[in-house]
């Protein structure tokens, strides 16, 4: 945050594997991190956490989205989304604003599975 301030530069996050459980609420690493609202750009995915699904999204000021609709090759999500992938988007957003222990219930499970994974002997990298 500080050098983007220093140098007048745009945070740019893809929380495309941090959607939907990363952060307190799953609201993903800006979340985490207690920079809500200073990030400029988000890029994400509608699949992986949101329940394997297609199509994705990047949010930010409009003049930003703008910009890169007009000047991003490729532009990775240009195709329309099937109604039933937006429905269902929508609803997990609802569910993950209505219900926050979900996420808990992810890093739990997360957690639960690298423990057994070493008591069987096999070797877990990565931060716990």
């Amino acid at each position: 945050m500080r050098l983007a301030e220093m140098y007048d530069a745009k945070i740019f996050v893809d929380e495309c594997h941090a959607t939907g459980f990363f952060g307190a609420t799953g609201r993903g690493t800006d979340e985490y991190w207690n920079v809500m609202g200073k990030v400029d750009i988000i890029n994400s995915t509608l699949g992986k956490a949101l329940g394997g699904a297609t199509g994705g999204y990047t949010t930010g000021r409009q003049g930003v989205v703008d910009v890169l609709r007009q000047k991003a090759r490729p532009y990775l999500f240009s195709n329309t989304l099937a109604p039933p992938v937006v429905a269902a988007s929508l609803e997990v957003f609802k569910i993950l604003t209505a219900d926050a222990s979900l996420p808990a219930k992810v890093q739990a499970s997360t957690h639960y599975f690298r423990e057994r994974m070493q008591a069987a002997g096999f070797t877990i990298t990565g931060a716990q």
